[in-house]
């Protein structure tokens, strides 16, 4: 493996070499009908030498006499000598070194970045699209296109390169102009193009790879959870992924008070040189402190593939009824219970939950189920009512409109969209009125009852539990509750010896 990569190195070195001999004699653009002439030169020289080494018999050659001298005359022996050096007396005594000139690399390029000259924006090539497509859609210029592209040719095949590679392209802070790329190829290699003029586009192959690191951040709520997380460095995408995840459970717009903690671990793509990629981000494990309250979730895949959530006992929240049905995070204006109504202005039951968003927000169903309901309904305004398996069903009221095709009748999977927010009927602004019922009964959509559990057990427990301390050295620290922390193993009876 180690000659294969020498091997390689040394054909990538090569391809640079020859494309920098094309630039200098102007014949990039003809460079393969170069090649062809010099293979054919060479096979050329090689059989010219084949002819003058093959000799004929030793005997019919009559030895050499420098001083001309007869056949088979004796030579005296030459005294070896050291070869005298020559200083011409027009360059002085002190001979001239020549400096040597550093190769151009992409670490050229990530010092820009930690000196922030340069910034990094990290693409990823689609299905079916190829690196040519990919600069065009990022809306690089023809000239940088093309000079990229041609340089890139001349090291590597760019039909090789596949899909979710991830395209790394420099730019300069200033007015993003562009200064270069970078791709991370298999086998720990890196391949791209430093611009150094408006017509200069070197190509590069060097070793590198890219690694995955954990980055571990703490901070406290100041006003929201989101705004504290981004203050602290902690990505939006991470971000977004906790409120995802969790945002059915705990209430992370409202549901923190000030000097509560959160501690988050998450994953970050970095190369060899340290420079950080925003791709594949991943949230690892994320720890909440409310008051009393302490709530530590991991990320984990169980066996059938599916990645969630799980609390340090292996219990993972699935969600049964979504709680905020919307594809956008609400805010809750008005939650579950008694209260002073908005309009009417005195004490009634509020039977659902109001969760306000942008006029038009799509609505999603709650669950899995049939539409019952569909049209007008005195103060929900437009309201649709779908009906769920054991006894559950979900209303939504004040939507702007519906998603057209539907009826009542009509079957809906649990995402799929089937309004929109909006204000009809009785309402003060725009938002959605959610009603989750259980058997003919409104109930609070954020009770813990609504949702289900699913508990690992037995060798998945334990390879869980194990994983999640390899994540967080405090996972120890977080196990609570009545399941132990992993299975005790029952010792195994010998039938041999008798107990005593």
């Amino acid at each position: 493996m180690k000659l294969l990569s020498t091997l390689h190195k040394a054909s990538q070195q090569s391809k640079i070499f020859r494309y920098k001999t094309y630039k200098k004699i102007g014949g990039v653009g003809h460079r393969k009908s170069i090649d062809r002439i010099f293979m054919g030169s060479m096979v050329g020289l090689l059989a010219i030498g084949a002819f003058f080494i093959i000799k004929p018999d030793s005997e019919s050659i009559e030895p050499f006499d420098p001083l001309n001298c007869a056949p088979n005359c004796p030579l005296e022996p030459i005294e070896n000598q050291e070869a005298q050096e020559v200083v011409h007396s027009d360059l002085g005594d002190d001979p001239v070194i020549e400096e040597e000139r550093t190769e151009p690399s992409l670490a050229d390029l990530e010092n820009l970045v930690a000196q922030n000259i340069a910034q990094i924006k990290t693409h990823t090539l689609k299905s079916g699209e190829s690196l040519s497509k990919l600069l065009a859609r990022i809306n690089l210029d023809k000239q940088n296109q093309s000079g990229t592209l041609k340089a890139l040719d001349t090291i590597v095949n760019l039909k090789t390169i596949k899909s979710g590679t991830p395209v790394i392209v420099f730019l300069t802070v200033q007015d993003n102009s562009f200064l270069g790329l970078s791709i991370p190829l298999k086998e720990n290699e890196f391949v791209g193009v430093l611009k150094t003029s408006d017509t200069e586009f070197i190509p590069i192959s060097q070793e590198g790879s890219v690694e995955t690191k954990q980055v571990h951040v703490k901070g406290k709520i100041i006003r929201t959870f989101s705004g504290s997380a981004q203050k602290v460095g902690i990505p939006q995408l991470i971000v977004n992924q906790i409120l995802n995840a969790l945002g059915d459970e705990i209430d992370l717009r409202n549901g923190f008070k000030k000097d509560d903690e959160f501690e988050v671990i998450y994953s970050q793509k970095v190369t060899s040189g340290g420079l950080e990629l925003d791709i594949d981000k991943q949230c690892l494990f994320v720890g909440l402190k409310m008051g009393k309250d302490e709530v530590y979730r991991y990320l984990y895949t169980d066996k059938s593939g599916t990645p969630a959530f799980y609390n340090p006992m292996g219990q993972r929240d699935q969600k049964a009824i979504i709680k905020r049905p919307l594809k956008a995070i609400p805010r809750l204006s008005s939650p579950y219970g008694w209260r002073i109504h908005p309009v009417l202005m005195y004490r009634v039951f509020h039977s659902g939950v109001d969760l306000a968003s942008p006029r038009g927000t799509p609505i999603m169903a709650g669950a899995d189920g049939k539409i019952v309901h569909l049209g007008r309904k005195g103060a929900y305004g437009k309201y649709i009512k779908i009906q769920h398996a054991g006894g559950w069903s979900t209303a939504y009221g004040h939507m702007n409109d519906y998603k057209s095709g539907l009826k009542t009748g009509s079957h809906v999977k649990q995402g799929d969209i089937i309004g929109y927010v909006g204000a009809t009927g009785r309402a003060t602004g725009p938002h959605l009125h959610y009603e989750v019922w259980k058997n003919g009964k409104t109930v609070n959509p954020f009770n813990k009852n609504v949702i289900s559990g699913k508990q690992l057990t037995g060798f998945e427990l334990a390879q869980f539990q194990s994983y999640a301390e390899s994540i967080n050295p405090e996972f120890q620290k977080h196990l609570f509750g009545k399941y132990p922390p992993i299975p005790t193993t029952k010792p195994q009876k010998n039938p041999s010896k008798k107990n005593k």
